[in-house]
């Protein structure tokens, strides 16, 4: 298995994040980040659309795992970024297998980033819904990753 150059890492990474080379018949294209830990999935979450490179560490993945808050306000789900707060990935190690992006992290973790299905899938389109409520500055604040 090859390793991929932080160009490639970013290449790949916008492609999943935007939907780029999913299947035809999916509702709503995406990614989703699944987190292990000795073998063990222990976290799996959708992925908002946006990453951004650390500017200190160019080794750093910032992402934001969206969870489902179970709020609605006019019928549409609600999203607290103070608890779907971005995540940074320190990442040893990339490659692409099966059509994701799989890292190794400096924890000793594994993270691979895939296609979003099921349930990820429908957290992500409530989400994608969500972010059309907020003004252009939140959203714009939101996508920038470099701050909670």
């Amino acid at each position: 298995m090859e390793e991929l150059s932080a160009d490639q890492v970013w290449a790949l990474l916008d492609d999943l994040l935007v939907g780029r080379g999913e299947e035809d018949d999916d509702d709503l294209p995406g990614a989703e980040l699944v987190v292990s830990e000795a073998g063990r999935e222990v976290f799996r979450a959708a992925l908002a659309r946006h990453a951004r490179r650390d500017d200190a560490d160019p080794a750093v993945i910032w992402v934001r795992p969206l969870v489902a808050s179970g709020v609605f306000q006019h019928g549409l789900s609600v999203f607290d970024l103070s608890i779907a707060r971005r995540r940074a990935l320190h990442v040893t190690a990339a490659r692409v297998t099966d059509g994701g992006l799989d890292l190794d992290l400096t924890t000793g973790q594994h993270a691979r980033i895939q296609p979003a299905r099921g349930a990820q899938l429908a957290v992500l389109q409530d989400f994608d819904t969500w972010t059309t409520t907020l003004t252009a500055e939140q959203r714009s604040e939101a996508s920038a990753l470099d701050s909670d």
